[in-house]
């Protein structure tokens, strides 16, 4: 799976190393698979598989788009750190305890993202009327411009 990847980013890397650095689109790259992957579980999650009523746990009433997201996020965040550390920042993990941190910082910066997916997510719904589906698409390029800085500054450092 990684050579495939690998050759098409390359091959569609000719179009871009004129406006773009490597890493930028090589992380605008996989991260737009695993955005569509989010989105795409969201989606499925909330118009095919919760009910349009929500969900009540234990006397607790979630929104069906508050649980779709939450499951689209356990579902994408293995595969967008694998994504990120394999392609985008191209970091050589030798030791286990390196991986663990990378992905415990990875998943700080991921779940702050999906804070901030959230709170503009509901945002849009509550306050502007906007439906749930347009509305993730719009919070998540928001959320993914902040988890880049984040990502490329605090979880995929490189050490000198």
């Amino acid at each position: 799976m990684a050579k495939i990847i690998t050759f098409f980013l390359n091959l569609f890397y000719r179009l871009f190393r004129k406006f773009l650095p490597y890493q930028l689109y090589a992380y605008l790259a996989v991260g737009a698979l695993n955005t569509i992957l989010n989105i795409v579980i969201f989606a499925l999650c909330y118009h095919f598989i919760l009910p349009k009523a929500g969900v009540s746990i234990m006397g607790v009433h979630f929104e069906s788009y508050t649980i779709s997201l939450v499951i689209a996020f356990l579902i994408t965040v293995p595969t967008g750190f694998w994504l990120a550390r394999t392609f985008a920042f191209e970091v050589g993990v030798t030791e286990k305890t390196d991986s663990s941190k990378k992905f415990i910082k990875y998943f700080l910066v991921v779940l702050q993202g999906l804070g901030t997916d959230y709170l503009i997510m509901k945002t849009l719904i509550v306050v502007f009327r906007v439906e749930p589906t347009l509305a993730k698409i719009i919070s998540t390029v928001i959320a993914l411009s902040i988890n880049y800085l984040l990502q490329k500054y605090f979880t995929f450092v490189k050490k000198k």
